[in-house]
């Protein structure tokens, strides 16, 4: 994967730019390949795999550009990408960071994620539908997918980095609500597209990867969400894991892990908010990015039914 990534970024029209590679403690010769290979390439070595938001910050700094774009090994860009995200941060100077149309490697026809957006869970917008009018229009979004975005190096430098903790899952979407509160915008920018095969690592280690999904979501929202979220939805972001073997299958005992671990974040998350919401906050802009709580509630309702059959069938078949 990682051979067709650097191979489609040779391939770009817009030329002006170094490539880093993390290797995140890799066992599979990565080292090698990219030694014989592609000799120009700056590589920044782990001994062990320290987590996807740990990997991205040692990349970004060890970048010299002032156009900061990380990519995901399991991402081919087409040949005009990095030039169609240079160009939308150059007629936009109000966005600090823009989201890519990143499309399903597996079926160029769907939508693996557009942009991040959240209303009590963060979610990927467009994910599995067809690629059609609603993705070819830029916008002004939430937040970019980490897996093929653009930030400019301000947006760090005020910002921050991504939050370690995190070690992978919602760490972008964190990230972004950070960067809306300290006035930087995100666009959609569809003509920016890369082909994305999705989970390509992250299907080795899945009960890690549900585990980290439901402690995370938990973090993101009590840490970053303004109060006038947090006091009214609160109690039912903290029901809704024992509800999600319910809505999404996956074993009690994970979800419960995850539940659980939660509360031994929590002074770190109080910290983490007074240290957010600390200088002057765009409260009302991260609020208008936000999706309505309400539609959430919609999609698990209009869900519940097919995952209840699926649970009867399972028992029925047993």
């Amino acid at each position: 994967m990682l051979r067709l990534a650097l191979a489609s970024l040779a391939a770009q029209t817009f030329t002006d730019f170094e490539t880093i590679v993390v290797d995140n403690g890799s066992r599979d010769g990565t080292a090698g390949l990219l030694e014989r290979g592609f000799p120009g390439v700056v590589v920044v070595r782990f001994p062990e795999n320290r987590g996807f938001a740990p990997a991205v910050n040692a990349g970004l700094r060890a970048a010299r550009g002032e156009m900061l774009v990380l990519m995901n090994n399991d991402v081919e860009a087409e040949p005009g990408w990095l030039a169609a995200l240079a160009g939308a941060l150059e007629r936009r100077p109000d966005a600090g960071f823009v989201a890519s149309k990143m499309l399903s490697a597996r079926d160029p026809t769907r939508v693996d994620s557009a942009w991040d957006a959240m209303g009590l869970a963060p979610f990927n917008v467009g994910h599995g539908e067809r690629d059609g009018p609603r993705f070819g229009a830029g916008r002004y979004v939430l937040s970019a997918c980490a897996g093929a975005a653009a930030y400019r190096r301000e947006f760090f430098e005020r910002v921050g980095y991504f939050d370690e903790d995190f070690f992978a899952w919602f760490e972008d979407v964190e990230i972004g609500v950070r960067g809306q509160l300290a006035g930087f915008r995100c666009w959609y920018e569809p003509t920016a597209v890369v082909r994305h095969l999705g989970s390509a690592t992250a299907a080795r280690m899945p009960d890690r990867k549900i585990f980290l999904l439901i402690r995370n979501n938990l973090i993101l929202f009590f840490q970053t969400m303004p109060l006038r979220r947090v006091v009214p939805w609160g109690p039912v972001i903290l029901l809704w894991p024992w509800l999600d073997p319910i809505f999404y299958g996956r074993p009690l005992r994970l979800t419960a892990r995850g539940w659980f671990a939660f509360w031994g974040t929590v002074p770190r998350i109080l910290r983490n908010r007074r240290r957010i919401y600390r200088g002057p906050a765009d409260v009302r802009a991260l609020l208008a990015a936000l999706e309505n709580p309400w539609d959430d509630m919609r999609r698990a309702w209009r869900a519940l039914p097919r995952r209840v059959g699926a649970l009867l069938g399972r028992k029925a078949a047993a």
